[in-house]
């Protein structure tokens, strides 16, 4: 144990503990164990967690000591020694680098897909070069500091830009309050959103709406899209980037001009790329925010003419270009 005390917050914890009246202890032990099994409580009506209800005492001496133990230690050179651990010296890059090999794809690559807002992660063969965020933030949940449950890799843009210390159960306080959010690992929310269009602006804005009225998905899906600020980032995607994607690749379909280019032609152009990238929306970046751009396209009667109107003056001025190259050659 020698080396766990090489650390000033850890020995300055301990002595804490020691300090404290064994009452005071005891709320302290029974409230770790109450929130560290947070996960398993998502069904029950009354839970939420211990900690912020501490004694003002207490909380001053667990805080440092538990911020400790994910900075220190997990996040520093040494790492937890503990035996039956896989790695003698257990991480924070193992525990970052576990999420990734847990996610391989079918093609032994790593997932880049961030859990969050469904871009890209920087993944390399020898790791993944995530951010390890806490979802509940240590600061303010100081017990779910090394918890597996609370632990995610996210992109850096995620992490260090929009969710920073921001709290999730900023506006749910009470029992119960586990209902109100999505949660990594345990209740994702994929299934739960749809994606809408605000054309009221020159820039296209999207909206992230609630795929069905479920029992509280419209909080979780408000709370989730805030944390992230989704709505920006994804109207951001799609106008910068995934729109002219979405273009190129249906142009470059019906540039032979053999192929018969008609709305409904187009049409099924869409759907097929709508398929595609739905089957592989948790293994390819942005794939997800893609297809249902694309969906809109084929269902809204005024996306699909404009864009049909624009990919056709393309397709007929570079096939008379082709044509023209083909005349100089011979």
């Amino acid at each position: 144990m020698e080396w766990f005390l090489d650390y000033k917050a850890i020995r300055e914890g301990l002595t804490g503990l020691y300090l404290l009246s064994q009452l005071e202890r005891k709320l302290l032990y029974d409230s770790y164990k109450a929130d560290i099994s947070f996960a398993v409580q998502l069904g029950r009506a009354d839970y939420q967690f211990s900690y912020p209800g501490l004694p003002a005492n207490v909380k001053k001496i667990a805080k440092p000591f538990f911020e400790a133990l994910y900075d220190d230690i997990l996040g520093g050179s040494t790492g937890f020694r503990m035996v039956g651990l896989a790695n003698p010296n257990l991480l924070r890059r193992h525990v970052r680098r576990g999420f990734f090999e847990a996610n391989r794809k079918r093609d032994n690559q790593f997932n880049q897909v961030c859990p969050a807002c469904l871009g890209m992660i920087e993944v390399d063969s020898e790791d993944g070069h995530a951010d390890l965020d806490h979802y509940f933030t240590k600061s303010i949940y100081p017990m779910l500091s090394v918890s597996s449950d609370n632990l995610i890799p996210l992109c850096k843009v995620c992490n260090q830009t929009m969710k920073r210390a921001k709290d999730p159960l900023e506006a749910h306080r009470g029992p119960g309050q586990l209902a109100f959010l999505f949660l990594p690992y345990h209740r994702p929310g994929i299934e739960s959103i749809t994606i809408e269009l605000d054309q009221t602006e020159p820039d296209e804005k999207i909206v992230v709406g609630v795929q069905r009225e479920e029992l509280n998905d419209r909080f979780r899906v408000t709370n989730f899209v805030s944390l992230f600020e989704l709505n920006d980032r994804w109207s951001g995607r799609i106008n910068s980037s995934l729109y002219e994607t979405i273009r190129q690749d249906v142009i470059s379909d019906f540039l032979d001009p053999n192929k018969a280019l008609t709305e409904q032609a187009v049409k099924d152009k869409l759907t097929n790329l709508f398929r595609a990238k739905m089957s592989s929306k948790s293994t390819v970046p942005d794939a997800y925010l893609l297809a249902k751009y694309v969906e809109k396209i084929i269902n809204r009667i005024e996306l699909f003419s404009a864009f049909y109107r624009e990919i056709t003056e393309v397709i007929d001025l570079e096939r008379e270009e082709m044509l023209a190259i083909e005349l100089e050659e011979e």
